[in-house]
């Protein structure tokens, strides 16, 4: 049983805060792969309504991470490890095109803020992984502001099934295998690298390679 999801902020939307709680849920583990839930059940937890769970539910089903098992009952879905990898590694090839596509439209100035970020994760060994993650994430941050493109950015999340808990023991991971840790830091300096010379081919086969190492990392904790 997954325990208490978050409370949810009446002056946003109820289907789409109910949509990305259940999804981090989904993504973190706090749900079960083949776990079964309900419209009311998941609306009790989050003191809404049934109408916006159902409509978080239906997109859930639409991105294949819920099934409906009855006319009232739903369960989590239970991807195989091989469709789990494909899944992952499409996001992964979508992530490098859209670096491949914030090429030309990032600015230099994010360019230096980005290789602070690296150097700043290079240089501090014994930073938490929280802080790790955060850098990471602002990283990634700057490429998605300048792509700034909705639908594409759309289609990634929709596929990113793997929750910052599972993120964070990959990096614990790294931790245990420096030297797999500074080859991701020549990743990062690498793609610095390749967006100064304004290359969108070399930027996307960078990226590319590194999110797909990343993908593996990934893959091998929860094996």
């Amino acid at each position: 049983m997954a325990s208490d999801l978050p409370a949810l902020l009446r002056a946003e939307s109820l289907a789409e805060q109910a949509y990305q709680a259940i999804r981090e849920g989904i993504a973190t583990g706090l749900f079960q792969a083949g776990e079964r839930v309900t419209e009311r059940g998941l609306a009790t937890r989050l003191n809404v309504s049934a109408t916006p769970v159902r409509e978080a539910l239906r997109r859930l089903e639409q991105e294949g991470l819920i099934e409906r098992v009855s006319a009232r009952q739903l369960r989590v879905v239970d991807h195989s490890s091989g469709t789990l990898r494909e899944l992952l590694l499409a996001g992964a090839a979508l992530r490098a095109l859209e670096a491949r596509f914030a090429t030309h439209k990032i600015t230099e100035a994010a360019l230096d803020r980005m290789a602070a970020l690296v150097e700043a994760l290079a240089s501090e060994r014994d930073m938490d992984i929280t802080e790790r993650l955060r850098l990471a994430r602002e990283f990634d941050m700057e490429i998605e502001r300048a792509a700034d493109n909705p639908t594409l950015r759309s289609m990634i999340l929709s596929l990113s099934i793997i929750g910052q808990e599972r993120r964070a023991r990959s990096v614990e991971t790294l931790l245990q295998h420096p030297e797999e840790g500074l080859r991701r830091v020549q990743d990062h300096r690498d793609l610095l690298a390749a967006f100064r010379c304004r290359d969108p081919d070399l930027v996307e086969q960078v990226f590319r390679r590194h999110a797909t190492a990343g993908v593996e990392l990934v893959l091998d904790d929860l094996d």
